[in-house]
């Protein structure tokens, strides 16, 4: 079996973008920061082999680090690993200049070990790594909104709703996205779908309040603040300063 992945950049500008020489090879920040800025979403997988295969087995690239050489005298590489043979027990990746090569899984386990066996499956946001869980999802998926590709977040943010239809993190991640880029109607809908699911959720009450009072609405966001019951020091003071700015007149 083999992945199929086509990147926007080929192997040749992903090395340039990635090398560094003094080092001997690239680096896990440079690695993700280079994929990111490729449109992809980077999820670190589970340091397991059933996770490795699971993500293999639905064709999503994956890329391991590896020491070629010895802990006293290490050689780290970045391997993209391509597929297996769970017949012949062997692994397919392209390790130096030979590509597609075949490492019995024992070979390729001691190399893989060496990195803690890292490793992170590259997708594009409008899929899901298979091994994936809610949480470490939205994290990978923040990532990309934090570098400005909030485009790409909202789609990591819907796709993920695809499978956990009504995890509160994932929709209060996307109705602040859409807010934080304009998208105010779709902002208002999840916000008010949150708070069907959780009608207490105090960060859903304090951030709904804030975008009815820059739509002009400020007497029913001063009614919404008024049904968050808390004792957490920090929630009570992110409150107080959306009721003070509120009552300032926002910015209608």
């Amino acid at each position: 079996m083999q992945t199929s992945y086509t990147p926007r950049l080929s192997a040749q500008e992903l090395d340039a973008r990635t090398l560094i020489p003094a080092k001997g090879g690239t680096l896990q920040i440079e690695l993700i920061a280079t994929a990111r800025a490729n449109g992809m979403l980077v999820y670190p997988i589970e340091p397991t082999f059933e996770a490795l295969f699971a993500e293999l087995s639905a064709d999503h690239p994956v890329i391991v680090l590896v020491n070629r050489s010895y802990s006293w005298y290490p050689l780290w590489h970045y391997a993209p690993v391509l597929g297996y043979d769970a017949k012949a027990q062997t692994i397919l990746s392209h390790f130096a200049d030979t590509p597609k090569e075949a490492l019995p899984i024992a070979t390729f386990a001691a190399l893989w070990e060496r990195s803690g066996n890292w490793g992170v499956v590259l997708v594009p946001p409008e899929k899901l790594p298979t091994s994936a869980t809610a949480k470490k999802f939205l994290s990978a998926a923040y990532d990309l909104e934090k570098i400005g590709m909030t485009s790409e977040a909202i789609i990591a943010y819907k796709t993920a709703l695809t499978r956990w239809q009504d995890d509160i993190p994932l929709l209060f991640a996307l109705a602040n996205a859409y807010y934080r880029s304009h998208q105010l109607d779709q902002a208002e809908e999840i916000y008010r779908y949150i708070l069907l699911i959780d009608p207490l959720y105090s960060f859903a009450l304090n951030n709904l309040a804030d975008l009815l009072c820059q739509t002009g609405r400020s007497d029913e966001a001063l009614q919404l603040l008024d049904q968050v019951v808390t004792d957490n020091a920090e929630i009570q003071a992110l409150v107080q300063a959306t009721r003070q700015e509120i009552k300032m007149g926002c910015r209608e």
